[in-house]
């Protein structure tokens, strides 16, 4: 290196003796995301399948030999005189998690791995604690399973995996031959090349790029694609990833008119994506993010470690050139910003114009081959076991539309993640057609001008859904919390079982669980209400109810509970906190239908459901008839009149609206638009008397589907609205006792 040597590292920070060392900016921007709400899409999911013969214990030993080796792999990160720094450990342990699935069935045991692989994904990982790592073997036979690394963005980055998985393979085949695995230290550790990116800060030699950037950005407007919903609170939350394989035939005339061009995959990529989003979206310039893996020096070439750096494409779109002289302009682009990478994107997004707030990158770009295990990488070397690359699992969407393109052996597969709140599966699906369809357009059709192309024609501008000048919303506002928690049983040292409204309804449960169980009902209505909450997502309401719920007991584990549309609130509350690392140790549903159950049912069934009910009402009325409530009159005769338009309604005592009941219809309204994916912990669904039973009326009032940890159903002999009295409550608290 040109600028203070790797080789000299500076005097570390002052931790007591600890090796405690800068970070670089990009750790210190991933540091910054763990305070804010929403999913953090702060972990590098990785997994292969494995055929061939490898035990847990030479797994666990390989990956302890490479923690050895490279220091950030035993790195944990502090705050050290109001600094973040990385501080290394001497040692640090690692216990492999060995799963055997080979007593499922083939399709059981496959389904589980994508299981345990979506929530390994998504499960955070504490960066105040090493390491900051997880590994896990799933056995589907004896040579036969799934290996999965997960490691925070924080020590690790998409070059990063495929030096593991080498390093791996070579240390566990040296292991099972009985050889000791190298643990010699490599030529640059990563706290060395943070040192070094602080001293090339200071130096003045990236004087030309941060020139070239504020050039380039000072008048940049971010491409934004039309959502189909207005942004939520908590964006990020869910994803949808949407993928298609591109032919082997369009594959190769993609080579073709690559080599033809001069221009890389990477930029004809690219220069596909600005085609189609300037159809959509009408922009004249094409502004997206994209990644460069920032290792330009030959001594970055074998560091594990977070090097990857974000760059801005800003691609003019002309609808009157050709299409083969739009790749090479667009191709000129990328080459520009590609000279001037090494500037971070730290620095580089602060000569954007400030937007209130919105991000630079609303559309990123990713193309590159896969970093491991694909055949041609096995060839690398032999042993007892080989490692073939399998696609991830997202921890979470960074951008509202993510798009793709990975090389592994099947081929080139397009795909794109999008931000759920905002952007439906089907319009997620049609823009990555839409891209492949201007990836063909730009190789079978070079001298075809933009704005003639047949194959772009369909592609249209998108509607999306009403702007909204104010931008994202806020969240809800909490009220006054000493007004909206009430405790019972303060000193309880039973894990703490928290409900939404009606302390006093639950006031007979609350004292037949006993002193030792506290208990603690949160009302979330507001006093100085009504708000305006209708545009708010269901999700936004639990994690309002959160903020509640973590002022009342800061930290689980928790037991969370809720009455009717509140138990479904209860339900996404578990599903965020348990997102955020907090234990939640059941979730009790009373006489709450899963969100979607009747709304997903076929028109027929669902019309068929709603006769059943008004026959059952009718049987109530006759009910009461029969034991002399009411007459003949209000039996038949009013009812058939009112139906024929004879008779206009009766003018009934004015009803005073309840306290809160205008925030239980902005609840009504938001569940029903919530379609939550399972959960994997454990519910108990308390069942009285009064919902129905039958085809249309699921036992287990659709949650079924919805739960993939237990999910356990009991009935409770009461009506709705009675569940918490002296006698129902009882055997409600009998149940809970044994949590």
């Amino acid at each position: 290196m040109s600028i203070g040597g790797f080789d000299d590292r500076q005097a570390p920070l002052d931790n007591g003796g600890a090796n405690a060392f800068p970070c670089t900016l990009l750790q210190e921007r991933l540091w910054a995301q763990l305070g804010k709400d929403g999913p953090q899409g702060l972990n590098v999911a990785m997994r292969w399948l494995m055929t061939g013969s490898l035990s847990p214990a030479t797994a666990e030993d390989a990956l302890q030999s490479l923690m050895q080796r490279h220091e950030i792999l035993r790195t944990r990160f502090d705050e050290i005189d109001g600094r973040l720094a990385q501080v290394i450990l001497p040692a640090c342990p690692l216990k492999l998690r060995d799963v055997d699935l080979s007593f499922l069935s083939a399709d059981e045991s496959a389904a589980r791995a994508e299981e345990i692989a979506r929530d390994e994904a998504i499960e955070p990982i504490d960066p105040h604690q090493a390491p900051l790592m997880r590994a896990t073997l799933l056995h589907f036979g004896p040579d036969r399973g799934v290996l999965m690394l997960t490691l925070h963005a924080m020590v690790a980055d998409g070059w990063s995996t495929g030096l593991i998985a080498s390093e791996f393979r070579a240390a566990a085949n040296a292991i099972d031959a009985g050889a000791a695995p190298d643990k010699s230290e490599p030529e640059l550790q990563f706290a060395d090349y943070a040192l070094w990116e602080n001293e090339l800060l200071k130096s003045g030699a990236l004087d030309e790029a941060r020139a070239f950037w504020q050039r380039q950005l000072r008048d940049a407007v971010a491409t934004e694609v039309a959502p189909d919903h207005r942004p939520a609170a908590r964006a990020g939350e869910r994803s949808h990833i949407t993928s298609l394989l591109l032919p082997d035939a369009l594959g190769r005339a993609v080579d073709s008119f690559a080599r033809q061009q001069n221009v890389t995959l990477y930029s004809l990529a690219a220069a596909a994506l600005a085609l189609m989003l300037h159809r959509v979206t009408g922009d004249p310039e094409i502004v997206l993010g994209s990644q460069v893996a920032n290792r330009t020096e030959p001594e970055t070439e074998d560091l594990i470690g977070p090097t990857v750096n974000s760059i801005t494409l800003c691609l003019p779109v002309d609808d009157d050139v050709r299409l083969d002289a739009f790749a090479r302009a667009a191709a000129d682009k990328v080459q520009e910003a590609l000279e001037h990478q090494r500037l971070p994107f730290e620095i580089a997004s602060k000569f954007a114009p400030d937007r209130d707030g919105r991000p630079l990158h609303a559309i990123n770009l990713v193309v590159h081959r896969s970093y491991s295990g694909t055949t041609e990488t096995e060839r690398e070397g032999s042993g007892r076991f080989s490692l073939i690359s399998l696609p991830s699992y997202s921890s979470g969407s960074q951008w509202p539309l993510n798009f793709y393109m990975i090389g592994r052996d099947e081929g080139w597969r397009m795909s794109c993640e999008a931000d759920a709140e905002l952007y439906d599966l089907e319009t997620v699906q049609g823009l990555v057609e839409a891209w492949r369809r201007c990836l063909e357009a730009l190789a079978s059709s070079p001298d075809c001008r933009l704005a003639d192309c047949p194959a772009l024609q369909d592609i249209s501008p998108r509607a999306g859904a009403a702007p909204d000048s104010a931008g994202p919303l806020k969240p809800i506002p909490v009220h006054d919390p000493a007004q909206q928690v009430a405790r019972f049983h303060e000193g309880g040292s039973r894990t703490p079982m928290i409900v939404f409204n009606n302390r006093s309804v639950y006031y007979q449960l609350a004292r037949q669980l006993g002193e030792d169980r506290p208990f603690i009902d949160i009302l979330l209505y507001h006093q100085d209400g009504p708000l305006e909450l209708k545009s708010y997502a269901f999700e936004d309401f639990a994690t309002y109810a959160i903020r509640l719920i973590r002022w009342a007991q800061p930290r689980g584990p928790y037991v969370l509970g809720g009455h009717c549309v509140y138990g479904v609130l209860a339900f996404e509350a578990a599903r965020q906190l348990q997102r955020m690392g907090e234990k939640v140790a059941l979730v009790a549903l009373f006489d709450s239908w899963a969100p979607g159950y009747r709304e997903t049912m076929p028109g027929w069934a669902r019309m068929v459901r709603r006769q059943q009910l008004r026959l059952h009402r009718y049987g109530q009325r006759f009910e009461r008839f029969r034991k002399g409530e009411v007459g003949l009159n209000e039996m038949v005769r009013k009812p058939i009149l009112f139906h024929l338009g004879l008779l206009p309604p009766e003018p009934g005592p004015e009803r005073q609206s309840l306290p809160g009941e205008w925030f239980d219809g902005c609840l009504y309204d938001a569940v029903a638009r919530y379609r939550p994916s399972p959960y994997d912990g454990d519910v108990v669904l308390f069942r009285s008397n009064e919902p129905l039973r039958g085809r249309f009326f699921d036992e287990r009032m659709g949650w079924g589907p919805l739960v993939s940890g237990s999910l356990t159903k009991v009935d409770v002999d009461s009506g709705h609205f009675d569940m918490f009295r002296e006698r129902p409550a009882g055997e409600i608290a009998s149940f809970l006792q044994t949590w």
